[in-house]
């Protein structure tokens, strides 16, 4: 059976019970995230299982799914990133234990008894947002240049902000008539 995650959650006991995890968290909630989101509406779903390898070393595998809302940097409009990551964390108690970790886990450093489970998600999160965010490959629309005559395209959508940039391209504009 899986549970919600607790708000604080002692990863050590969680691989020693096999404790497994179901449920959602509002994208609101993860205030790192929500400070590259356009509109942090909506929830992260997740499924996480603790346990141990055949090595017998503490891990962290699961599911976090989710839909973002993206600033894209080439054309300003908002685009959703659909993330779907797959964490498989080993459980670590300093940086040499985390260097000797096979290729295939990420660390998760135990500083403390406790961590934050809210955390886990957002990292996971955070990690699939590109570090320039953009639409893929020929489905942005840029803005016109000045050359073809064209307006600046602004795209908007409900709750979205207008591109800064549009009022000094016709600024300009006018001043090269």
């Amino acid at each position: 059976m899986s549970d919600a995650l607790p708000e604080l959650l002692d990863p050590r006991r969680a691989v020693a019970s096999g404790a497994k995890f179901e449920g959602s968290l509002p994208l609101a909630k993860l205030r790192r995230l929500s400070a590259v989101l356009e509109n942090d509406a909506g929830e992260a779903h997740y499924w996480l299982r603790f346990g141990r390898d055949e090595h017998g070393r503490g891990t962290v595998t699961g599911e976090i799914e989710a839909k973002l809302a993206l600033r894209c940097q080439r054309c300003v409009g908002i685009f959703w990133l659909d993330v779907h990551a797959k964490p498989v964390l080993a459980l670590v108690e300093g940086p040499d234990e985390a260097a000797d970790l096979p290729e295939e886990y990420d660390p998760l450093l135990l500083e403390d008894r406790l961590v934050r489970s809210d955390a886990l998600i957002e990292d996971e999160l955070l990690l699939a947002v590109p570090s320039i965010p953009r639409h893929p490959e020929g489905t942005c629309a840029s803005p016109p240049t000045p050359d073809d005559g064209g307006e600046p395209q602004q795209q908007h959508e409900e709750g979205s902000r207008p591109n800064p940039f549009a009022q000094l391209t016709a600024l300009k504009r006018r001043r090269d008539d």
